[in-house]
């Protein structure tokens, strides 16, 4: 995909529903700072119809702090932008998005009007600080119209990785086969974009659940590399021969950047179980 594809499929606060999922609030001020633009937005399209497209696409009361208002057509055309896309206006922008992209955006321009706001959560590059995040935003289809406004999320830091280990640790203790059948099937309690619990059994050394990748559970953890090729699995297992609980760095594929990024992970033993979860920082790649 080209710089500009990816710009483009940034912008469409409509790929959020290619991922499927909705999102709680992390950051409320963001949040509700965009959920009320929209909802200022589509007041004053309803009172001014068309005729606010041209307050939508210029710097004014519909863009603020990285905020800004843009509005496609169900045929794909995009009819306002308060933000870098305002040069796409009048253009049909579904040619310049790659297959997958324009299935999800066909979807979503075919979608009933609700009367509602809807939200989803997408990833995408943030072009100012040159790395891929996390994206929530609020969409509105009114008529032929579609509103939204969407915001850059944080990341998931040390305290989210804590709050997630405790929560792991002591749904274990109370039943270590219902958690672990949870965390395989990925119930929304233990996984959260980038935070999310893997449990390793200290006696057969093996993955028995992991709260992103499935397919690792059975597989062996004491032979498995890091990312950057470095041992992962044995000197993990080394250092926690004698301990309940410790801390490990490496480097590992972030699933919500899908880059490789320098990780740490608190781990806490619970009986013959290592619970382990961690927290992304800088790019590694």
């Amino acid at each position: 995909m080209t710089p500009m594809k990816k710009w483009l499929a940034g912008g469409l606060l409509l790929s959020a529903l290619f991922c499927g999922v909705l999102v709680a609030a992390t950051t409320k001020s963001d949040e509700q700072r965009a959920r009320a633009l929209l909802e200022r937005a589509v007041a004053y399209y309803e009172e001014q119809g068309e005729r606010a497209f041209a307050a939508f696409s210029r710097v004014g009361p519909f863009s603020e702090e990285g905020l800004y208002v843009f509005v496609v057509d169900r045929n794909g055309t995009m009819l306002a932008s308060g933000g870098p896309s305002r040069k796409l206006i009048g253009r049909d922008i579904s040619p310049l998005l790659d297959d997958q992209l324009r299935l999800g955006f066909q979807a979503v321009l075919a979608q009933p009007v609700t009367g509602s706001i809807q939200e989803g959560e997408y990833r995408w590059v943030n072009w100012r600080l040159g790395r891929v995040e996390r994206k929530k935003a609020f969409y509105q289809i009114l008529d032929e119209h579609i509103l939204a406004v969407g915001y850059y999320l944080p990341r998931s830091d040390p305290a989210d990785a804590k709050n997630m280990l405790e929560r792991v640790t002591a749904a274990l203790a109370d039943d270590a086969d219902q958690t672990i059948l949870q965390i395989n099937q990925l119930d929304a309690q233990f996984y959260q974009d980038d935070t999310y619990p893997v449990i390793i059994d200290s006696e057969t050394e093996r993955f028995v659940a992991h709260g992103y990748n499935r397919g690792l559970v059975g597989s062996r953890f004491d032979n498995v590399d890091d990312h950057a090729g470095e041992p992962l699995g044995e000197p993990l297992l080394k250092q926690m021969r004698d301990r309940d609980n410790g801390e490990f760095s490496y480097q590992w594929r972030n699933p919500a950047t899908q880059q490789v990024e320098n990780k740490t992970a608190l781990i806490q033993r619970v009986g013959r179980y290592l619970v382990l979860v961690g927290w992304y920082s800088a790019t590694a790649e």
